[in-house]
């Protein structure tokens, strides 16, 4: 028998300074890849469609509209297949199921592999943006340097939302919506010990980026903020406008989910599923070339980002590329259908791509063409446009992402404008309230839900994963060696203040734990106590659990087993086991941090 009395402890403030240390890194790398990336997403773009300088190959040639984005789905089917299956899909739920299933581990190579992949996509004309891949590369680099710097296990769930975080503001130059939809999202836990570092990464991403691009402007820079306002006599039409962009957000949910089971099904081999997508992409450009009739320059309006539209209806386009396209309801209804279908092929059939550009698309065109139907109202004759189409976009971002603190604060950072602030606050709470309603998960959640994984569930104990087994375990543990008789146990065993033994060979590996309930069982029965030993007494499906453990993942261990204590072993702080830890204190300290929470 062995008892060890050893409290296992680390210096708080060291891991603290770390946490920040490891935050700032994040954050510089992050931006600096972030800059990067997109130079070679403009650099695919521009040799396809044309821009810095450069002719393109398109020029107005329609076959070019299929061939164009085919080849680049091609591509990135060829990479997905043989380098690596996680640089498709929209890259925010790939992150979200790293936190849950593979203890926020995600390889380098995936980002990597997602610049590249998400560059051919957006470059040659699929309908997504760089939102999902930066967040998902900048996860990834979170995850290596917390890896490479060995991090403690609790702290690996902040550092891949300071690599989200850093990944948003240094794409749309947004650093506190970063921070946002890191913790709204990813961490779902708003407290300063997540807080700080994840604004930090944010921060240092920013500046990066800005010092390597030269500039620190907003995406859409507003030409004429004045004419944004608000009237409270507008206060219904923003309630009918929320209503709206809820019902947008939910048909381009569900329509990209359709789209995707129809290509899951579908029985050909995995490497032409985006290319079918890439061709039924290039049919409905055409279908967008031809509807517009030559109005707009350039590649059609429901490829890539869509930034150049949603400057038009905001206000803030320089007129290149629009000759005589005048927004009007029935071209802007159209639009809404078109780019909730393009994006849902790009992405349904195994693209490469984000959500919160086309999202933004779909808020500017609904919002649009709500003010333009609100002028043939006499009472509503002179709304703000564009003033609609900025609250519509933040509304559709809330009601797809389930995330309303970071679209509101996006759209004023990619603005600069915050005229606004009522209705877009307004709009966005309804929009999120129903759109929950008659859907329930977020783009995101709905492709873990679909994998079968609860990420409400997991965020629900996130107050769980800022604390380690170490604080709360009891440092004391009786071991006892499993051919050991059970009568002998019982009388070395019987002054121990302990109710659970943890069983180990002559060797010292673990074989299971002997629960107390299950001796005071076996006394009912004193004639078979001489033929029973250690081994045989040993719950063998308890596992251990290491000092580093977060409590949440205590917590569903216990959750699936019948015992009341679990054995801690030292892992890298030292060898064998230091103490136990019961169901009891796990849930104590549970309850004491919602407490401190509340």
């Amino acid at each position: 028998m062995h008892i060890a009395n050893l409290a296992v402890t680390r210096p708080r403030w060291s891991e603290e300074l770390a946490l920040y240390a490891l935050a700032g890194l994040i954050g510089l790398l992050t931006g600096a890849v972030a800059v990067g990336f997109d130079k070679l997403v403009d650099l695919v773009d521009a040799a396809a469609y044309g821009g810095k300088g450069m002719a393109g190959l398109y020029q107005e040639r329609y076959v070019l509209l299929f061939l164009l984005p085919t080849a680049g789905a091609l591509l990135v089917g060829l990479i997905a297949r043989y380098y690596s299956h996680e640089a498709i899909g929209h890259g925010v739920p790939e992150v979200m199921d790293a936190i849950v299933r593979r203890n926020c581990k995600i390889k380098f190579h995936v980002a990597l592999a997602r610049m590249v992949t998400a560059a051919l996509t957006v470059g040659s004309g699929g309908s997504a943006d760089t939102e999902g891949p930066i967040i998902q590369i900048g996860a990834a680099i979170a995850s290596s340097t917390g890896t490479l710097f060995r991090a403690v296990r609790h702290n690996m769930p902040v550092l891949l939302g300071c690599g989200a975080a850093a990944g948003i503001a240094a794409i749309f130059n947004a650093p506190i919506a970063g921070v946002l939809f890191a913790l709204e999202v990813f961490l779902r836990d708003i407290n300063f010990k997540t807080l700080s570092p994840v604004l930090l990464a944010s921060v240092m991403s920013r500046v990066v980026a800005a010092a390597l691009l030269g500039k620190n402007s907003a995406l859409f820079p507003l030409s004429n903020p004045a004419v944004y306002s608000f009237h409270w006599t507008e206060l219904g039409n923003y309630i009918v406008l929320g209503l709206l962009c809820a019902a947008v957000a939910v048909l381009f949910v569900r329509m990209l989910y359709a789209i995707e089971d129809f290509f899951e099904h579908l029985k050909i081999p995995y490497v032409l599923k985006p290319v079918i997508g890439g061709v039924a992409l290039g049919g409905v450009g055409l279908l967008t070339v031809l509807a517009i009739r030559g109005a707009v320059r350039g590649e059609p309006l429901v490829f890539g980002n869509g930034y150049s539209f949603i400057g038009l209806c905001i206000g803030t386009d320089s007129a290149h590329r629009f000759e005589d396209f005048d927004l009007r309801i029935g071209m802007l209804a159209f639009l809404v259908m078109a780019k909730i279908l393009a994006t849902s092929l790009t992405l349904g059939s195994g693209g490469s791509g984000g959500v919160i550009a086309p999202s933004l698309f779909l808020g500017a065109a609904t919002g649009y063409a709500f003010a333009l139907l609100l002028r043939r109202w006499a009472v509503f004759s002179d709304v703000s446009a564009s003033t609609y189409s900025l609250v519509g976009m933040a509304s559709v971002v809330a009601a797809i992402t389930h995330a309303p603190m970071a679209a509101i604060i996006m759209l004023f950072e990619i603005t600069h404008n915050y005229a606004i602030i009522l209705p877009v606050i307004f709009s966005v709470t309804l929009a999120l309230l129903m759109g929950q309603r008659f859907y329930g998960d977020s783009m995101e959640s709905a492709k873990l839900r679909r994998l079968g994984i609860q990420f409400g569930m997991h965020a629900q104990t996130a107050v769980l994963r800022r604390i380690a087994v170490r604080r709360i375990m009891q440092p004391r543990v009786v071991t006892v060696f499993s051919d050991m008789p059970l009568k002998e146990i019982i009388l070395m065993t019987a002054d121990e203040d302990v109710s659970d033994f943890v069983v180990v060979d002559r060797q010292g590996n673990y074989r299971g734990l002997m629960c107390e309930k299950d001796m005071r069982n076996m006394l009912v029965h004193p004639e078979v106590i001489p033929l029973i030993v250690g081994d045989d007494m040993a719950r063998l499906d308890v596992p251990v659990v290491r000092v580093d453990d977060t409590l949440d993942k205590v917590l569903e261990l216990f959750s699936h087993l019948e015992v009341n204590s679990l054995p801690v072993n030292g892992g890298s702080d030292g060898d064998g086991f230091v103490g136990m830890i019961t169901r009891e204190e796990l849930m104590r300290s549970y309850m004491e941090e919602l407490h401190k929470s509340d």
